[in-house]
């Protein structure tokens, strides 16, 4: 069998990388793939080249949005364009190995799974260093629990929305938060919820572009601070609602705010609203935390 894949890249602003992007996405030996590109009312030139590499390959599909919406929103439009039996979601200014889809989908055929959770590896630009968190790779998955991969939900590598591929069904009725910041955290942990099997490959298939500017290193805006709150919040209730031990949930909200309230310390920012939040949640995720021993 040989699924169509539906690649969904959202792009705002990333003129400079996103032909590596692209250009690692037309070098995959797994050649049954569409490419959704959402132009997210860039004002660079990112949009010509979209126009570009649409023109040149018919694989590829350009959405281009009037207004930005975020790589949330951007994501969504992307899912409802998507005809692939499997998604799989790339940022536009990261790249990946020529055999990230045969990989990922070889496991998830291999193995019958929903999702296939591949590994990353970060490229700092300002040292021009690559960062490894996998080191002795696996090219075999292997099975693992709803029950165990939540328990590593903590985990960047289990939270992200890249890196993965995904069965189209599992979207029928879970999408990404419009105009969040955090659009990953909550998402995934109601994907695995809703899988039946879940395979886990230890193979770096995935680069992670580290840059000053972008919405990874923006970590203490306010916004941001509310956003990661909510998303933590959200997801510690479909934790409990769906009757998983909600330790792990409990463990990251309890570091989040933990870190937020002594960063808005720091700052001085103690009458700011978003503060009072942030130590409210920590008083009562401490508590809880300690009740559930």
């Amino acid at each position: 069998m040989n699924d169509l894949i539906s690649i969904i890249v959202p792009a705002f602003n990333i003129a400079k990388d996103l032909r590596q992007c692209v250009e690692s996405i037309l070098a995959q030996t797994y050649a049954n793939w569409e490419l959704i590109l959402i132009n997210d009312a860039s004002y660079d030139q990112t949009g010509e080249l979209c126009r570009e590499f649409e023109s040149k390959d018919e694989r590829i599909k350009l959405i281009e949005l009037a207004t930005q919406h975020g790589v949330a929103t951007a994501r969504n439009i992307g899912i409802k364009a998507a005809n692939g039996e499997y998604l799989t979601f790339i940022d536009g200014d990261d790249f990946v190995s020529p055999t990230y889809l045969a990989h990922l989908y070889e496991q998830a055929q291999l193995q019958q799974a929903d999702i296939a959770v591949g590994a990353y590896y970060e490229l700092n630009e300002q040292r021009g260093e690559f960062l490894f968190y996998i080191t002795e790779e696996k090219q075999q998955g292997y099975i693992v629990s709803t029950e165990e991969i939540l328990q590593r939900i903590g985990e960047n590598r289990i939270m992200t929305a890249c890196c993965k591929l995904y069965k189209r069904s599992l979207f029928d009725e879970i999408f990404f938060p419009d105009g969040r910041l955090i659009e990953d955290m909550g998402t995934t942990s109601k994907l695995y919820m809703a899988a039946k099997r879940i395979v886990l490959l230890d193979e770096n298939l995935y680069c992670i572009r580290q840059r000053q500017n972008s919405i990874t290193r923006r970590l203490h805006s306010l916004q941001y601070i509310k956003d990661t709150l909510d998303a933590h919040c959200e997801m510690l209730t479909d934790f409990v609602v769906n009757g998983y031990d909600p330790q792990p949930a409990v463990e990251r909200i309890h570091y989040v705010t933990g870190y937020f309230k002594n960063y808005l310390e720091n700052q001085g920012l103690m009458n700011a609203p978003i503060y009072h939040k942030v130590k409210y949640y920590n008083q009562v995720i401490t508590k809880l935390k300690k009740s559930l021993g």
